[in-house]
């Protein structure tokens, strides 16, 4: 397990970390189903017609009466992960919460999708816990797009940790047109303070919306943003972003926040390489090398943030940077998560 998962970190097809850390479940009998609950939560779990996948979203409502604009909402990704910790905060929060949505596939809970997605691909190998692979499959399909063929993984890479390919612009319309509206059914909703969130290849998610559609939300939240996918293609939509910001058209709130602890590096760690056959080192070679002039995780995300706080916005546009300190790649979202509500909801 460890190697897949450094193997994985490194692709830039990122593991959640505390999954992959799981050890293989050979009794899944003591996985399904899970008996605890958030209070006053709801499970909506739908079909997209859009990218055709199965989506289970948990929604936390505030204890608290609704303002008279109706609740903020916090997105997060990785829902099946990080919902319960983002609804504990904003519960914490009383009367200042927000609905918090966490946007996921259900793999923890729900065999059938574990059963369809597990194994990726037709010919991909099975590799640790079930559940955790079919997760990975499906966030890496929707956090990621096609990467450019200068930039592509040998080919016996991608058969082993999935393609890197993926349809990242339909995913966020399968928020827009699909998600949005049921979370507006069955709670009061500011349409105007909504809050995207999202760690490793959700940052990278984050940072795609936020310059392709910066008016779908308020606020974006992008932790350890994996800006490094496709040699860093994600930037291409700054330039169209800056100009709709300074000409007044569009004043999000963005946080950029990465650990300190994060890797310095992107070359292949050792221990991944020596898991390779010499016909293997030999193909990967070259794209390591391509790779290791892309940006690293820290000035990757200190940079984005500097270059998005150096534009001039009309009232309301704020960039923030946050360097965690003492957190790595795992533990920079949990901490995160809990400055997220107050950036997103502190202010008017």
């Amino acid at each position: 397990m460890r190697s897949r998962a450094a193997a994985l970190a490194y692709s830039g097809t990122l593991a959640l970390a505390m999954l992959s850390a799981l050890p293989t479940r050979a009794d899944d009998t003591k996985i399904y189903p899970a008996e605890a609950a958030i209070p006053n939560s709801r499970v909506i779990r739908f079909p997209s017609a859009i990218n055709k996948e199965p989506f289970t979203i948990q929604v936390s409502i505030p204890l608290w009466p609704a303002p008279k604009t109706g609740y903020p909402v916090l997105y997060v990704l990785d829902g099946d992960l990080y919902f319960p910790e983002a609804a504990m905060s904003s519960d914490l929060l009383f009367d200042k919460g927000a609905v918090v949505v966490g946007v996921g596939y259900g793999a923890l809970n729900d065999k059938a999708v574990t059963a369809r997605y597990a194994g990726g691909k037709p010919g991909r190998p099975m590799n640790g816990d079930a559940s955790t692979d079919a997760i990975t499959h499906l966030r890496e399909y929707d956090f990621q797009w096609p990467v450019r063929p200068e930039n592509r993984a040998p080919a016996f890479f991608e058969k082993k940790y999935n393609p890197e390919t993926g349809d990242l612009d339909a995913f966020l319309q399968v928020i827009e047109k699909e998600i949005k509206p049921r979370v507006e059914a069955i709670a009061p909703i500011d349409r105007n303070n909504q809050a995207l969130f999202g760690h490793s290849l959700g940052g990278l998610a984050v940072v795609r919306a936020l310059f392709s559609e910066p008016a779908a939300f308020r606020s974006f939240i992008a932790v350890s943003p994996s800006i490094l996918y496709d040699g860093g293609s994600v930037l291409d939509g700054k330039k169209h972003f800056a100009d709709s910001v300074t000409k007044g058209i569009v004043a999000p709130r963005i946080l950029i926040a990465v650990g300190a602890r994060e890797s310095p590096t992107t070359a292949a760690p050792k221990e991944f390489l020596d898991k390779l056959t010499p016909a293997e080192r030999t193909a990967f070679a070259p794209y390591d090398k391509i790779r290791q002039t892309w940006p690293a995780m820290i000035p990757a995300a200190r940079d984005l943030a500097a270059g998005l706080k150096a534009l001039h916005g009309k009232a309301g546009y704020k960039v923030e940077y946050d360097l965690i300190a003492d957190q790595d790649h795992g533990g920079a979202p949990h901490v995160a998560l809990i400055r997220a509500l107050p950036f997103a909801f502190g202010e008017k």
